[in-house]
């Protein structure tokens, strides 16, 4: 209707016209790095098709290794059966915080990126550049866990034992490592870093009220990861992977939207089964930490880059916060 609607007005109103141009055309930014002239959707695509090709996974037989610009990031190893089987009572014990937990479970199905605007003021209008960065970092992650889930492709918990009874569908994919723990704990480093300019070792460690802050996103990140386990659709291995991959994930993001070059050495990521008397592992704050390597050094975006320019603008929103 509406073409229509415009091919009669054309007729109308147009009359003669000899093909001759009436006016100079705007400009399409003001720069390569200017991508305010596209509107939010094809901003994305064109993002993450300059990011995206700078990461890669590889991988096979229950083994996978993260690279980022070529440099090994890090490679994570499927534990044994008898480590997940260990992990069987941690699952169960924490299925009794179902009750408690399943209005933020059900939420976070979907919904990710509300609780971390309880901690800090997100809305498109105010922050509208960091929330394009924590969703470029998501898209990222997304791309990434799936090939890391295939290569160290493990059952669910459910594939353990009928008595798990999942409180929501058990996805299709590998258990380990989680998804969910992936991307949460990769936002909380992005976030931490724009926000308070501490990287996750940092956050996790300083008492300042800096690091009181930053610390904030990575306490809410552990409970979204362990309430996948109370779910029943993850063991806390699962999360404990996805926890140091997402960390160190973000921090890649930060460097090359940085341009920064201290790259850490590779990290390996896996697990043994706990000796008579040790308790199954469960994914903490501490372990995590001591876990990853020391933090990147500060940097501010590189204005000659698409990532770089958003990074800084991002940063920017938080000015007043970090002076």
């Amino acid at each position: 209707m509406l073409s229509w609607s415009l091919v009669t007005t054309h007729d109308g109103i147009v009359g003669y016209w000899d093909g001759e141009p009436l006016r100079v055309p705007p400009r399409m930014g003001t720069s390569d790095e200017d991508l305010s002239y596209l509107s939010k959707p094809v901003r994305s695509l064109l993002i993450d098709a300059m990011l995206h090709p700078a990461f890669r996974v590889t991988g096979s037989d229950g083994q996978a290794t993260a690279s980022v610009e070529g440099r090994p990031l890090f490679t994570i190893e499927r534990p044994s059966r008898a480590v997940f089987r260990q992990q069987l009572k941690m699952v169960r014990a924490y299925a009794d915080l179902r009750a408690d937990r399943v209005n933020e479970i059900l939420m976070q199905t979907g919904d990710l990126f509300s609780f971390f605007g309880a901690q800090c003021y997100l809305s498109a209008e105010r922050n509208a550049k960091t929330l394009a960065m924590l969703y470029t970092c998501q898209r990222l992650m997304v791309t990434l866990e799936m090939p890391l889930k295939h290569f160290c492709r493990a059952p669910r918990p459910v594939d353990y034992a009928t008595h798990i009874q999942p409180m929501i569908q058990t996805p299709d994919h590998s258990s380990y490592p989680s998804g969910h723990a992936i991307e949460v704990f990769a936002a909380a480093t992005v976030l931490a870093r724009l926000t308070t300019g501490l990287g996750p070792k940092a956050a996790m460690t300083e008492t300042t009220a800096r690091g009181r802050r930053a610390g904030m996103a990575f306490r809410l990140a552990h409970r979204i990861a362990t309430n996948r386990s109370i779910a029943g659709v993850h063991f806390p291995v699962d999360s404990g992977a996805g926890a140091v991959a997402g960390c160190l994930l973000g921090e890649a993001v930060y460097r090359v939207a940085t341009g920064l070059d201290d790259w850490p050495d590779e990290v390996s990521i896996g697990f043994e089964t706990q000796g008579d008397g040790e308790p199954p592992y469960d994914l903490t704050l501490n372990w995590l930490r001591n876990r990853l390597p020391d933090d990147a050094d500060a940097g501010a975006g590189d204005p000659e880059t698409i990532l770089g320019t958003l990074w800084a603008e991002a940063a920017l929103e938080w000015r007043e916060l970090t002076e």
